[in-house]
This record gives structure tokens, C-alpha cells and sequence, in this order.
């Protein structure tokens, strides 16, 4: 006989706060132990939005006190998935969080569940997302750009709960941002600096001739996250 047994899931930026509205939420998929194609339960986690926030948890709660080692992250006004799973069982579950924001970034872990045994508040799975969402702001594809003439590339990059960088957390000196410029099967790295605006680096790059270019964007945190835009391609003339 199954008996029902609830699990909430959340989804947590390594080195930030969990993730919420401003990114999209996240993608939450749980299977059960001998199919790993169709989920038992999928959905966003954005289930328990409080009214007035973003979904992404308390700063002072998350940020503001050390953890022990195996201590759970205050999850309080946090958003979550909750599913109720039918098990006849003691059962490993596989749980997986997926970003929306990019959906190159997922995660995934496999933990034994007990029926009757609620994974809820303090100990709901939390699935932590590694990685930086970076994009390339300037110039834009309609952008005329004239070669021989200095040129902003600007990138922004945000933690993967779509906090912005240089604040008392995350200071835009922990990143490293870089430009590659592709031309010609040539790849130039151009070094992008905050430029005071949170979360933008920039830097002017004159281009030497005309041509198709391509420009695309990664950036490192100095705790190993990493982030990455795909390149664009533009015309210089």
C-alpha cells in the first residue's frame, strides 16, 4: 500500500540566495528510482511567493550569519517546489533543478526517501546551482560600428539568482570578465572592468578593419563560479 509523503524542493545560487522571480524561477523534476526520463512530479519552484517580494529568501538570514558545515540555509519567505510522492518503499529519488535563466545550468542528486517520511521546511531538498549568468549588452547587433573607431563592449553579469554584483556580497573586484574577440579565426581577449553601474563591466575596443566579428563573454568569480555568453556577430564597416 503507497502512502503519500510530501517534499518540497528548492533551488539555491552557490554563494547567493535562492531563485526567484527576477530570474525566472527554476525548474524542478523529480524521478523515482527506475525511470529517469519521466518525472514523478515536475514544475517551477515558485510555490509560496510572499507578497512584496522577489521569492529569493531573506538577505540578512542568508547572508548575514556563518553556517556550520551540514547546516541548512534559513530558507524563510524562499520560493520551493512541494510535490506529494506515492511510495510503497523506502525509495531513491533522484531530484533535479534546472535554470530557467539558462538552461545550460542544472543540477542534480540522489537521495533515499522514506514513505511517510515529509521532506518540508528545514529539511526540504536543497539542489544549490553553480554558475554566473553573463550576457553581452553593447554593442548590439544593429549597432553601426565603424572600424578604426573606439567602440564600448559592455557585459553584464549577475549571480545566478540574478543578484547584482558590487554590493556588501558579491564586489565586482571577486570577477574577472573578459571579452573574446573573433575575427578571421583570431581571437583577441579583451579584459572588461566594472564601470560603476552594478553589475556592468565594460571596456573600448577599436576595431582594425572591416569585417564580420564576433564577440562572446565569460566571467569568473573568484570562488570558482563561472559564467558565459554565446557569441554574436556583427558587421564593421
Amino acid at each position: 500500500m503507497s502512502e503519500p509523503t510530501t517534499i518540497s524542493v528548492m533551488a539555491l545560487a552557490y554563494g547567493g540566495k535562492f531563485i526567484g522571480s527576477h530570474v525566472g524561477f527554476a525548474n524542478i523534476a523529480i524521478y523515482g528510482p527506475d525511470d529517469l526520463t519521466t518525472p514523478l512530479a515536475s514544475g517551477l519552484a515558485d510555490q509560496g511567493l510572499v507578497a512584496g517580494t522577489d521569492g529569493s529568501g531573506v538577505v540578512a538570514f542568508i547572508m548575514g550569519q556563518p553556517y556550520p558545515w551540514g547546516y541548512p540555509v534559513r530558507g524563510d519567505e524562499a520560493v520551493e517546489f512541494t510535490a506529494e510522492i506515492a511510495l510503497t518503499e523506502a525509495a531513491v529519488l533522484t531530484f533535479v533543478a534546472t535554470s530557467v535563466a539558462d538552461p545550460r545550468i542544472s543540477v542534480s542528486v540522489s537521495r533515499l526517501v522514506l514513505p511517510g517520511v515529509s521532506l518540508t521546511g528545514a529539511t526540504s531538498v536543497v539542489l544549490v546551482l553553480q554558475g554566473l549568468l553573463a550576457g553581452l549588452t553593447a554593442p548590439t547587433p544593429t549597432t553601426i560600428i565603424t572600424a578604426g573607431t573606439p567602440t564600448t563592449i559592455t557585459a553584464q553579469v549577475r549571480m545566478m539568482c540574478g543578484c547584482l554584483i558590487d554590493n556588501l556580497f558579491w564586489p565586482a573586484a571577486n570577477f574577472t570578465v573578459q571579452a573574446a574577440i573573433t575575427a578571421g579565426g583570431e581571437t583577441l581577449l579583451l579584459p572588461l572592468n566594472y564601470n560603476g553601474t552594478p553589475s556592468f563591466f565594460s571596456a573600448d575596443y577599436t576595431f582594425p578593419a572591416a569585417g564580420e566579428y564576433q564577440i562572446s563573454v565569460t566571467a569568473v568569480e573568484m570562488n570558482g563560479n563561472c559564467g558565459s555568453a554565446p557569441p554574436v556577430t556583427f558587421t564593421v564597416r
